[in-house]
Formats: C-alpha cells, structure tokens, sequence
C-alpha cells in the first residue's frame, strides 16, 4: 500500500493550457479523423454524415473541460500547480475517459441505433482509447500558459552572479530559474530550471554571495536551495525529508540540523 501511496502522491509537472481552447482542438482533431476514416458506416448516410460525427466532437470536448469543473468542486485545489500529483493525473484523465466512453455509447445506441450490449460498450471503450492517445498527442505539442507566483510577480525578477575560483569564471542567473547549489568536492553545481553548471569554488564561497537574497537557505551541509522554488516535500521526520523542486524532477535532501530553521517551507 505504502508503494501505491507514494507512487500516487509523487508530483508531477502542472502543464497548464487553456481548457477550452485545448477542447476545441481535440473536438475539431476527433471530427477531422472520424471525416477522413468515416467508421460505423456513416458513409452510407450521404450528406447527413457530417452533421451525424458532430457530437463525437461535442463529447470529447465536453469530456476533457468536465473535470476542470467537476473536480474542484471536489477538492477546491484540484488543479493547483503546486500540489499536482500523478494521483491527481490519473484522476483527471479516468474522468474524461469514463465521460467520453459514456458519451460514444450514448450515440451508439441513441444516433446510430445499435442495440446495448457487451460489444458495443468495448467498441465504445476503444474508440475512446484512440481519442485519449491523440488527446496525449496534441497536448505534448500545445503552449503553456507561463504562470509566475504572485509573490515573484510582486518583488519582481532579479538576477545574480556567481563567481567561481577560476579566471573570469562566473554564471549570471536569473533568481527565478535557481533552484538549488550543490557542493561537489572542489566544485559547486549551479542546478537552475535551465540545465545545471558547474564552477570551481566551495559552498562557503557561493553562500556569501547569495547572502543578500534570503530566499536562498541550507538545507544540508552540501545544499543551498531557492525556497521560492520549492514545489513540494516528500517523506517525513523519521525517514527524512526531500525538498522537490518546480518542475518535479529534482529533490533536495533536508539534513536534520536545518529541518527546524526549513519548518514553513517543509
């Protein structure tokens, strides 16, 4: 159970897009498919055929707006970035498959006459399969909507220069992008949203530059990490704590000795 929990609870990367324009499309992909593909014979109803795929469309764009009013009714922070999980994936993406299955069996069974049975209900079930791979598809390819944390939004991006040990070695970040430093024997890591660098210089060295900008915090005796950019935590006070960072795909270790100074953040 302990597996299936944390499996559930690991966060996830919010990819956030308009809903509805992120509807429209896959409605407008689904009806061009079934236009080209004509399945169910819908070729022999002649021109009254195109009118008869339009609640195909309806239904996949009812099916992926549904949950973003449905859910939050439920738990108010559904959708919130921050607290994204796969548990919470999974229970989006289960909703729109089970209102779009139930959608295409309706039109089965109401538009196309078929009668109600077994077959059907799996013809149903499959065809909606198809329409949440491409629904995957498109989404990979649609722009984000960039959200800022309205706290970063109020003081404003600003950036810093880290100087390495080395001749006219230095890395210029943007504050924003800065997630964590890692110490790693004679060298440092830079690890932002960007990709990571590494400088010659010791921990020490780096938290004296960064000591005027206090949202940069110990976290471990080889950590230094951007507490604005802490997504979420995982583990607990027996087992240890990890911070994960925005994006979801890097954790930082919380030492016991700075567990305390880290509480509001943890």
């Amino acid at each position: 159970m302990n597996i299936i929990r944390d499996f559930l609870t690991h966060p996830m990367q919010f990819r956030d897009c308009n809903m509805w324009i992120a509807g429209l499309i896959y409605a407008i992909a689904v009806y061009l498919i079934l236009v080209i593909m004509q399945p169910f014979g819908i070729y022999n109803m002649g021109s009254l055929r195109f009118i008869t795929m339009l609640p195909f469309s309806i239904v996949t764009l009812i099916g992926c707006v549904a949950p973003y009013y449905v859910l939050p009714t439920i738990k108010k922070d559904f959708f919130q970035a921050d607290r994204w999980t796969r548990g919470r994936y999974l229970g989006s993406l289960l909703m729109t498959v089970g209102i779009i299955t139930l959608g295409i069996l309706c039109i089965f069974v109401v538009m196309l006459k078929l009668p109600l049975s077994l077959n059907v209900a799996w013809t149903a079930l499959w065809q909606t399969v198809v329409i949440t791979l491409l629904v995957f598809g498109i989404n990979m390819v649609l722009p984000e909507r960039k959200q800022r944390e309205q706290k970063k939004s109020e003081k404003g991006v600003s950036s810093v220069v880290i100087r390495g040990s080395g001749k006219n070695e230095q890395v210029d970040i943007s504050l924003d992008k800065l997630l964590y430093v890692e110490s790693d024997r004679n060298y440092c890591n830079i690890v932002t949203t960007d990709g990571t660098t590494q400088i010659r210089s010791t921990m020490t060295a780096i938290e004296e530059q960064l000591e005027g900008h206090p949202q940069m915090k110990k976290c471990h005796r080889a950590y230094l990490v951007n507490t604005d950019n802490i997504l979420t935590t995982d583990g607990s006070s027996t087992t240890g704590y990890k911070l994960i960072m925005l994006g979801g795909l890097h954790s930082v270790p919380v030492a016991r000795s700075y567990a305390k100074e880290l509480d509001s953040f943890i």
